[in-house]
């Protein structure tokens, strides 16, 4: 099965045994999604934005305006983290301590932005109303 590499920084630590790293697992939570949180620090201040991602291929791309912090401090090519989650449901046990919930999540790390992948409004805008950005202003 054609799997993503694992190493020392992206091994899962708890609960290794339930973590999938095959990229037909990854790319179903990938595909299930429409919303990621992005990341990043800047100054030693952590950040976490919430943005618009699709994925074609092996690449992942995110919506952002160029004018924003995130994007600026991306391009400096500052490693990030990309996260999409999805909650399928919760567990309630007779125990609060025992309670849990079961969600799917990828988080993928980033060193070089470049290589990974690019921002862009245009296919984002087509795959959600498609075929209807030729007539936007």
């Amino acid at each position: 099965m054609d799997e993503f590499t694992v190493t020392e920084r992206t091994r899962a630590k708890r609960l290794y045994n339930r973590a999938r790293y095959e990229r037909e697992t990854v790319y179903a939570i990938l595909d299930a999604g429409l919303v990621c949180h992005i990341g990043y620090e800047i100054d030693r201040q952590p950040f976490v934005a919430p943005t618009a991602y699709w994925r074609e291929g092996n690449k992942v791309y995110w919506h952002g305006s160029a004018a924003s912090r995130m994007l600026r401090h991306q391009a400096s090519g500052a490693p990030l983290c990309l996260t999409v989650s999805h909650l399928d449901g919760f567990v309630l046990a007779r125990s609060g301590f025992h309670h849990s919930v079961n969600y799917r999540s990828v988080m993928i790390l980033v060193l070089n932005v470049e290589e990974f992948a690019m921002v862009c409004v245009v296919p984002c805008s087509m795959d959600i109303d498609r075929g209807s950005w030729r007539g936007r202003r």
